[in-house]
């Protein structure tokens, strides 16, 4: 049932993001033609701002979904309907946190963009924000139960439809009216609905408990939560101001107009990125189960094949943002005035990639519950980035920003956070892992290399054949020497199995179709 439900949660998620990213893909760029940089650059730097506020949420979603595992899995009704309750209180009290610290932010807005580059309606477009962010913590802690029993792919079909609606209708908006504020107040509308929708479904769905429950939380699952809520508190502290103080200090150091530009490199690494994430979000529940039944072993056998996927995926990856980022965005979609010089573009492809390496660590580091044992690390990797960031964003604008970013994640969470998860989960040495973190390094930088050489020496004068032979060099160049390298290696095979595999039972059951019709 494990297996199951993470390859329904992957196969939704992956539906629901294909058919929604393509809608948003075609909505953004109308956007960028009938409203230009102003709009985009406020509304990348908004999503920072109340990114900020969101820190207010402490961890406790992560926390009590850790917590709901073991109840879910012996059907302890009773404890479930407890910390849902819990939730919902603690949530609620959030909603109004966040409310009244928006409108104290709103007076320091000046600070992070200058009055003379923020749009007329500033007023409006903010507070709209702010009204959208503190209804979703009214309605939204319910998504938490349902994506820790791994049934979240029930509410998939729910998502598609009204995302489906809501971009066709903001679509339809820009092309006639040309103008935000309604187009804003589609897409905040369109999130109230969903979370009540789905509000509905889940209190349906877990009709057997009690949502207003008066019991009280056994003393040691409130130490549990409590102990969590305190190292993820640092986190999500730290990964705010690793993750979405970018933009701020664009702002503030170079312009508007380079957040605009900045946003839509991001938009698509993050669009790529939401695929990856689903598959590794999708077995974290897993990982949880498996590290629960005490086979140190095992999970470290599955880690390592995590670990060599996300070589495979992100060093791939890593080679078609470098190759195709400039290509896509100047001559295909938007046009060269969004483009930054591939200098900046390399910085963020490696920044990405590091990032990326890192999922295995921080997946098995949630499923594990491991918070408070590393809590040190997001300061650290807060203080150094931020300092860097705005030091080197002085000097080399955007490009220093983002070598920032590189900067705090190699002097902190790039070596403590793995030498933490081998000794608490695996309990051995970590340092086969950091034999396969620089061996993986070096070849994802050798792919880029050697990728962007051939990309350089190809000359066609259509941008289309251009394109798709760049293409050709992403796809061939990472994926036939990685094939060359580690095929006799027992996580290649695995996984070669494990694909095959599906395939060969699909052509099979095809086959089957065919003699039984």
């Amino acid at each position: 049932m494990r297996v199951e439900n993470s390859i329904k949660n992957i196969i939704s998620n992956l539906c629901s993001n294909i058919v929604t990213s393509l809608l948003g893909f075609i909505s953004r760029t109308i956007f960028i033609y009938t409203l230009g940089k102003s709009y985009l650059g406020i509304s990348a730097l908004l999503q920072n701002v109340f990114g900020l506020l969101a820190i207010s949420e402490l961890g406790i979603s992560t926390a009590i979904g850790f917590s709901l595992y073991k109840p879910l899995a012996e059907n302890n009704n009773k404890l479930i309907s407890t910390l849902m309750t819990i939730y919902k209180k603690a949530y609620r009290v959030i909603a109004i946190t966040i409310l009244f610290l928006g409108i104290i932010l709103y007076k320091y807005l000046d600070f992070f963009v200058s009055k003379n580059q923020q749009p007329k309606e500033i007023f409006y477009i903010y507070f709209l924000y702010l009204i959208n962010i503190v209804i979703g913590y009214f309605l939204s802690y319910k998504t938490t139960l349902i994506s820790s029993d791994q049934k979240a792919y029930k509410l998939v079909p729910i998502q598609i439809k009204l995302n489906i609606i809501t971009i066709l209708i903001q679509i339809v908006y820009l092309l006639v009216f040309k103008e935000y504020l309604g187009y804003l107040t589609i897409q905040i509308l369109s999130s109230i609905l969903i979370n009540i929708i789905q509000n509905r479904f889940i209190t349906k769905e877990y009709n057997y408990l009690n949502f207003s429950s008066k019991d009280k939380l056994p003393v040691e699952e409130k130490r549990i939560i409590i102990k969590n809520m305190f190292g993820l508190m640092a986190a999500k502290l730290g990964d705010f101001c690793v993750n979405s103080t970018d933009n701020l200090i664009i702002s503030k150091f170079v312009d508007l107009a380079s957040v605009a530009i900045y946003s839509n490199y991001i938009m698509i690494r993050n669009l790529v990125n939401g695929y990856i994430g689903i598959l590794f979000g999708a077995i974290t529940s897993s990982f949880g189960n498996l590290v629960a039944e005490g086979n140190d072993k095992k999970s470290l056998e599955v880690f390592n094949i995590l670990f060599f996927l996300s070589f495979i995926l992100y060093s791939f990856e890593a080679v078609s943002f470098l190759c195709l980022f400039n290509p896509f965005i100047g001559n295909l979609w938007i046009g060269k005035e969004y483009l930054f010089p591939m200098h900046v573009v390399l910085a963020i492809v490696i920044n990405n990639y590091l990032t990326g390496l890192r999922m295995p660590i921080i997946t098995m580091k949630s499923a594990a519950g491991i918070y408070a044992e590393d809590a040190w690390v997001p300061f650290g990797f807060a203080i150094i980035n931020l300092g860097a960031s705005i030091i080197l964003g002085k000097y080399w604008g955007v490009f220093g920003v983002i070598v920032g970013s590189i900067i705090g994640s190699i002097c902190t969470a790039d070596w403590f956070r793995p030498i933490v998860v081998f000794k608490k989960v695996f309990k051995v040495s970590s340092w086969n892992y950091f034999k396969n973190y620089f061996k993986y390094i070096i070849l994802g930088f050798a792919y880029m290399f050697i990728s962007i050489e051939i990309c350089n020496i190809i000359s066609v004068s259509n941008i289309f054949i251009d394109f798709i032979l760049r293409c050709f060099v992403c796809v061939f160049v990472p994926n036939i020497i990685t094939i060359l390298l580690f095929f006799k290696t027992p996580e290649f095979k695995y996984l070669y199995n494990v694909f095959s595999n599906m395939f060969l039972s699909k052509i099979v059951s095809k086959f089957r179709r065919k003699e039984n019709a």
